[in-house]
């Protein structure tokens, strides 16, 4: 078992660095965010395809940091729903989060096949969004463009007195407990429901599909589709191993996206998802049976994140109140009790949103 702490030390500190400078740069207490270390998977340098020229150190450009640097916040829900009633094309969703915190002996006692279940009733009995900025990890020395890098832009806008890491080439451990290099790659997993909106943004190959959404082998490619950026390091029918929790997985580039696509989401609508430097992914559902450590652990977690989407408000934003939040909560609670999942879901009472129409997304 030494291997396994060993494994879940280094990664937690991983992944709650990433998390952290999420959270700093969002508006503080609206959203209720759980955080959860991704053990990581099989050793090797994997993905070296990914590397460019360009030293680590290299500044973004401005309009990566923007958003870091115009913190909003409000003074009270009222004047909240008043702002977001303002935002153009704003669509209010309730954030639904599946509460790792209960399970009695961890993530790989997450209840598959009822997961499943709930989230197949949470379709149906909703308008239901699954968008989730889960990174894929490049192992190895990382020597690439940091304008691909999750949170590096947080990190140069970082109060020098936080003392927060550089994101680029952290040090964490396999499973086996040996000592390997991750670098975070900006990565955006969309659900069955939200990937066809970009359809008329494929600037080459194609857009994801239904079929991308089940992976019948743990070997089987997973489709993706490009940021605009990457056209100068790959092409259509690359195979690129990455890691995804806590194994590497082989990922095929099936698309790119033309320049400035993307949309924005959470808090108002403010955080910007910008697809220029980004790896889009199926939210797959996994067809086999997890083997060894690694596996159940990523299966679990994988599974699990299923149910941490978002729920459409009918309403409109100035007619959203306690009776809307009310019912949207009982109506989850009583598919969860159905599958035995009581407890096991959080719904913050802030609503956030998405804004999927935009006049592009610039730099």
């Amino acid at each position: 078992m030494q291997h396994l702490v060993s494994s879940t030390l280094g990664n937690l500190v991983k992944t709650l660095f990433l998390r952290f400078l999420k959270l700093f740069y969002s508006i503080g207490g609206v959203m209720c965010i759980f955080l959860l270390a991704a053990c990581s998977g099989t050793e090797g340098d994997s993905g070296a395809d990914v590397e460019q020229t360009q030293s680590e150190t290299a500044t973004p450009e401005k309009s990566q940091t923007e958003e870091a640097e115009k913190p909003t916040s409000f003074d009270s829900y009222e004047d909240y729903i008043d702002y977001i009633a303002d935002v153009h094309n704003f669509e209010p969703y309730y954030k639904t989060v599946f509460a790792f915190e209960e399970l009695s002996n961890g993530v790989t006692d997450v209840p598959i096949e009822e997961v499943k279940a709930m989230y197949d009733e949470m379709k149906t009995a909703f308008d239901y969004v699954l968008v989730s900025e889960n990174p894929l990890f490049y192992r190895g020395k990382y020597d690439g463009d940091p304008s691909f890098v999750d949170g590096y832009e947080e990190y140069l806008a970082a109060d020098p007195k936080m003392k927060t890491q550089n994101p680029i080439n952290m040090v964490s451990f396999d499973w086996e407990g040996k000592e390997i290099m991750t670098t975070p790659l900006k990565t955006v997993l969309l659900g069955e429901s939200v990937f066809n909106r970009f359809d008329d943004s494929i600037e080459e190959g194609r857009n994801l599909q239904i079929s991308d959404f089940t992976l019948k082998e743990p070997d089987e490619p997973i489709s993706i589709v490009l940021g605009n950026a990457y056209k100068e390091i790959y092409k259509i029918g690359d195979i690129i191993p990455l890691e995804l929790i806590s194994e590497v997985m082989n990922f095929k580039v099936v698309g790119f996206y033309k320049a400035n696509v993307g949309f924005s989401m959470d808090v108002g609508a403010l955080h910007t998802m910008n697809f220029e430097h980004t790896i889009v992914m199926p939210y797959f559902i996994p067809e086999y049976e997890p083997v060894g450590e690694a596996a159940v652990f990523q299966h679990a977690f994988h599974i699990a994140e299923l149910t941490s989407g978002y729920i459409k408000i009918p309403e409109k934003v100035e007619e959203i109140n306690e009776d809307t939040f009310d019912d949207t909560e009982i109506k989850v609670e009583e598919i969860a009790e159905r599958n035995d999942l009581s407890g096991f879901y959080k719904i913050p009472f802030w609503p956030v949103g998405f804004v999927w129409e935009t006049d592009g997304i610039g730099y």
